[in-house]
């Protein structure tokens, strides 16, 4: 079986069971808390790395963080921890 076929087949799954997104599936997983820190599970890599912005690599794509004082405090193939004054999330 193709590995996008077992993605959408994980998908499926996670929506029939209502079980949360990323718990079957490879799908990258975000806890916010607050503006000041952002918690990614299922982080692929570091695309870009400034003060005001941080982007990574997701199963999904790329998600970029914009803000202030922008650091990336934990970083392991578990997950990585983004801290700062956090002004905007965007999926690219």
């Amino acid at each position: 079986m193709k590995r996008e076929k077992r993605a959408d087949i994980a998908k499926k799954v996670e929506n029939t069971l209502d079980i949360p997104v990323g718990v079957l599936s490879r799908a990258a997983r975000m806890e916010v808390s607050g503006n000041r820190q952002v918690l990614i599970e299922g982080c692929r890599g570091i695309v870009r790395y400034d003060e005001d912005q941080i982007e990574v690599r997701t199963a999904d794509g790329t998600v970029r963080f914009t803000g202030r004082e922008m650091c990336m405090t934990s970083l392991n193939p578990a997950c990585a921890v983004i801290t700062g004054r956090l002004l905007s999330v965007e999926f690219l």
